[in-house]
């Protein structure tokens, strides 16, 4: 007989997810709450000692949140910032233990040692993402689904931290236009400091595949910098869920984590 161990959860999860209950915050989950009248942020300084990673998507439904999580899931104590409006959460029904809404329009939840932060409003553009609220968590990821030429040229925050981040995760699918989409990124970011992820990559590439790549995709992986990650079809069909992450996806993007520290800002 298997049995199934409940996620602990600490006394002080217990009392934000009790006082979150008594102000109602729970009694309509779907329903976006209203953005905040000004929610323009034009700088975002990390906390003392808050590392910081931005992965990007090359294109939609490329696979950025479930590689930010599973940078996430590998470094243990960290949190994800998820930088879209509420209606496109990739990451909705990540956690196992949803903490309510802070002051400032954050919904968060647990999953094991991870925080996870998502919108609770409609957030209209790139500039009226609000910047993320302070933490004692020493890793921030943030999941960024925003279009990269767009957000590199755009004045706020988000912008600013994608011009000048030391290193940038660019996610993309193991297609055609999926490659070539990459392409354009890391020429938008700047290939000497872009680590690409391509999710859904056999082992070995056929060759449309392969002739889709482009000349900043082989260098990033002449230098080591571009990984695969094995399709799963599960995933590619339920989506993130409270459900572990596939054990070949961690030990995908667990590499990539290593390879990232001593480049973190």
């Amino acid at each position: 007989m298997t049995t199934t161990m409940s996620p602990v959860v600490s006394v002080e999860d217990l009392r934000r997810a009790y006082r979150a209950a008594l102000a109602g915050e729970f009694r309509h989950p779907n329903r976006a709450r209203p953005a905040p009248a000004n929610p323009v942020a034009t700088g975002w300084v990390p906390g003392l000692g808050e590392q910081v990673v931005l992965v990007v998507g090359a294109l939609g439904g490329a696979g950025a949140s479930t590689v930010a999580l599973g940078l996430a899931t590998c470094a243990g104590d960290a949190r994800v910032v998820e930088c879209c409006t509420v209606a496109a959460s990739g990451l909705a029904g990540a956690s196992t233990a949803e903490m309510g809404v802070t002051a400032d329009g954050w919904v968060q939840g647990t999953r094991d040692t991870v925080l996870i932060e998502r919108r609770s409003d409609r957030v209209a553009s790139i500039a009226a993402m609000p910047a993320p609220s302070a933490t004692t968590r020493p890793l921030t990821i943030l999941d960024c689904p925003a279009d990269v030429d767009l957000l590199v040229h755009d004045s706020a925050w988000l912008g600013a931290l994608a011009r000048t981040a030391p290193v940038v995760v660019v996610v993309t699918r193991a297609s055609g236009p999926g490659l070539r989409r990459m392409e354009a990124a890391i020429a938008g970011l700047g290939a000497d400091r872009v680590h690409a992820v391509v999710v859904g990559a056999p082992k070995r590439w056929p060759r449309p595949l392969e002739q889709a790549l482009g000349a900043h995709g082989r260098q990033l992986r002449t230098s080591g910098r571009l990984t695969g990650v094995p399709h799963d079809p599960q995933l590619a069909v339920d989506g993130i869920t409270t459900d572990p992450l596939p054990a070949a996806l961690l030990g995908a993007v667990a590499p990539v984590l290593d390879s990232l520290r001593g480049t973190f800002r």
